[in-house]
C-alpha cells in the first residue's frame, strides 16, 4: 500500500506537470512516451520482443503517433501508415522461419489499439481549443479511470462477495464494480462544482457544467474501465505473468496503470462530438 501510495504521489506531481504545459507538445511527447513504454510491455509479455527489427518497427509506429495532428499539414499520416504496414509484411517474408504471422497481427494489433486510445487524449485537447475546457474533460477522462479503480478497491475489500469474473481477475466483485461506479459519479458531480469555482473565483473566467450529462458518462466511463481493465488482465493470465511491468512499484507497468483508460478516451472523445459536457459562460 505505501508503495502504492508513494507511485500516486509521483504520477499526480507529473500529471500536474502534464496539465500546466497542456496546449503545448509536452503533452504529445509525454503520451508518445506512455504510448511506447505501454506497447513495448504488451510485445515483452507477448514475447513479440525476441524478434528485435518487428519490435523496433511497431515501437517507432507508435512514438508517431501521437505527432500525427502535426504530420497533418505535410500529408504524410498516409505515407506512414502504408509503410509501417508494408514493413510489417516484409518482416515476415524475410523472417518467415522463425516469425508467426499471429506474432504479426498481435504487434500490429497493440501498436494500433493502444497508441491510438491514448492519441484521444490529445484529440480531446485539439477538439475543443480551450485549456479551461480540455482540461476539465481530460481529468474526467482519467478520473473514469482511476478514481473507479480507487473505489472497486476500496468497496470490493470492504464489501465484496461475488467474484466478477473469477477466472480471469479472481479479485474483482461485483459489489467493488457498483463501488467504482458510485464513487466515479459522486466525483464527477463535485468536481464540476469544484472546478467551477476555481475557475469563476481564480482564473476569473465562468464555466457552465452540465451535470445532467456527467450523470450519464460517469457510469458509462467505470463500466468501459472495467472492461479495458479486465482485458488486459486476460492478456497476462494467458502469458502467465502478474505485471507487465515494474517501471510503477506498486501499480506495475505503465500498462497495468493505464488499461483502464484504453476505451475510456476514446470514450470522452466521441462524446465531446454529441455532448457539450461543459462550455464557457
Amino acid at each position: 500500500m505505501k508503495q502504492r501510495l508513494i507511485s500516486a504521489g509521483v504520477g499526480l506531481v507529473i500529471l500536474a506537470v502534464v496539465l500546466f504545459f497542456f496546449d503545448t507538445i509536452i503533452l504529445n511527447i509525454v503520451i508518445s512516451a506512455i504510448s511506447t513504454i505501454a506497447v513495448h510491455e504488451v510485445l515483452l509479455a507477448t514475447k513479440c520482443t525476441q524478434h528485435k527489427l518487428l519490435t523496433g518497427t511497431c515501437l517507432t509506429f507508435t512514438a508517431s503517433i501521437p505527432f500525427f495532428e502535426l504530420m497533418a499539414s505535410l500529408k504524410v499520416i498516409p505515407v506512414v501508415c502504408l509503410a509501417f504496414v508494408l514493413i510489417l509484411f516484409l518482416i515476415l517474408l524475410r523472417q518467415h522461419d522463425v516469425l508467426q504471422i499471429g506474432e504479426v497481427g498481435v504487434a500490429f494489433m497493440v501498436s494500433i489499439c493502444i497508441p491510438f486510445s491514448f492519441l484521444s487524449l490529445i484529440n480531446i485537447r485539439d477538439q475543443l481549443q480551450n485549456q479551461y475546457l480540455s482540461i476539465f474533460c481530460l481529468i474526467l477522462t482519467l478520473a473514469s479511470a482511476w478514481v473507479s479503480d480507487s473505489g472497486a478497491y476500496f468497496v470490493g475489500r470492504a464489501f465484496g462477495k461475488r467474484k466478477l469474473a473469477p477466472k480471469i481477475s479472481p479479485k474483482k466483485t461485483v459489489e467493488g464494480a457498483i463501488g467504482g461506479v458510485v464513487t466515479c459519479t459522486v466525483f464527477f458531480v463535485l468536481f464540476g462544482m469544484l472546478y467551477t469555482y476555481i475557475c469563476s473565483a481564480f482564473l476569473n473566467t465562468k464555466v457552465i457544467v452540465n451535470y445532467v450529462y456527467l450523470l450519464i458518462m460517469a457510469p458509462i466511463g467505470s463500466l468501459l474501465s472495467i472492461v479495458g481493465d479486465l482485458s488486459a488482465s486476460i492478456i497476462k493470465r494467458q502469458c502467465g505473468i502478474k505485471d507487465f511491468g515494474t517501471i510503477m512499484p506498486g501499480h506495475g507497468g505503465i500498462m497495468d496503470r493505464f488499461d483502464s483508460v484504453l476505451f475510456v478516451s476514446p470514450l470522452f472523445y466521441v462524446a465531446i462530438q454529441y455532448l457539450t459536457l461543459i462550455q464557457i459562460g
